[in-house]
């Protein structure tokens, strides 16, 4: 039996979800509304994830955590219509974009998808609530991230490198599909959902160098990803019935980015 604990569909619960879909697997989902203030903590067992972040998936009573690895188990433990072409190359591949994309893409389309949507969600919630609920999570990092996002205390030190490094995500996608559909490989793969699952705000969060005119090779891509039917079935268990602004704080800025 396979549950999934995981938020609203974007970011590395949406991950999680298409790869469960496009391997059409039988699973139970295991909502957790964390934009209505619900702690993750009260929500999950703290045994499955000491960071308290999801998705989390569990499979015969075993969590499985981190999205990359959890999405690279779930095609190795369930073999039928593979995401990965077993080439040592395309392997290679898969997890320099997964390192890209925990200390380059995530961070900054956290930062500025929090800012642009998370920040006026909030505004509208009474603040006392807000902040027992926030007071609620038990590590201080997702406190302070929370709280970051109910005083709209982001820098325009931190906003300005955010932007920068949705910039070079953006040109590197664009470069990446010069030769090909797909990143990796000749077909649709696990670095395609590794990415996908961050780039797909781009256009939104930073239109300046992810539109159509300046990106068109990274939007046709992203239209070729959004067409297929594990796509939509993984949109269709968002409850905000808004997923791709539904933002919650995500991982944290890495030095090395």
């Amino acid at each position: 039996m396979l549950e999934l604990y995981h938020g609203e569909p974007n970011g590395a619960a949406l991950k999680a979800l298409i790869v469960l879909h496009e391997k059409q697997l039988p699973f139970t989902s295991r909502y957790l509304d964390l934009l209505e203030g619900t702690p993750f903590d009260d929500m999950v067992e703290v045994a499955y994830n000491l960071e308290r972040e999801a998705p989390i998936l569990v499979h015969h009573g075993q969590p499985i955590t981190e999205s990359l690895f959890l999405s690279m188990y779930l095609d190795d433990a369930f073999p039928d219509r593979p995401l990965q072409s077993g080439e040592a190359l395309d392997l290679w591949s898969l997890l320099v974009w997964g390192r890209f994309c925990g200390e380059v893409l995530a961070p900054a389309v956290s930062t500025l998808g929090s800012k642009a949507h998370l920040v006026p969600a909030l505004a509208g919630r009474d603040r006392a609530a807000v902040e027992a609920a926030i007071e609620s999570l038990r590590t201080p990092e997702r406190r302070e991230a929370w709280l970051q996002a109910l005083d709209d205390s982001f820098s325009d030190e931190e906003l300005a490198e955010s932007r920068r490094k949705a910039a070079v995500a953006a040109a590197r996608i664009e470069a990446a599909l010069a030769g090909s559909d797909w990143l990796s490989g000749p077909a649709f793969s696990l670095a395609d959902i590794e990415v996908f699952a961050y780039a797909d705000a781009l256009p939104l969060l930073v239109p300046d160098v992810a539109s159509p005119a300046a990106a068109p090779r990274l939007n046709a891509w992203l239209d070729r990803v959004r067409a297929r039917p594990s796509v939509a079935k993984a949109r269709a268990h968002s409850r905000t019935g808004a997923p791709r602004t539904a933002f919650v704080p995500g991982p944290e800025h890495s030095r090395w980015g």
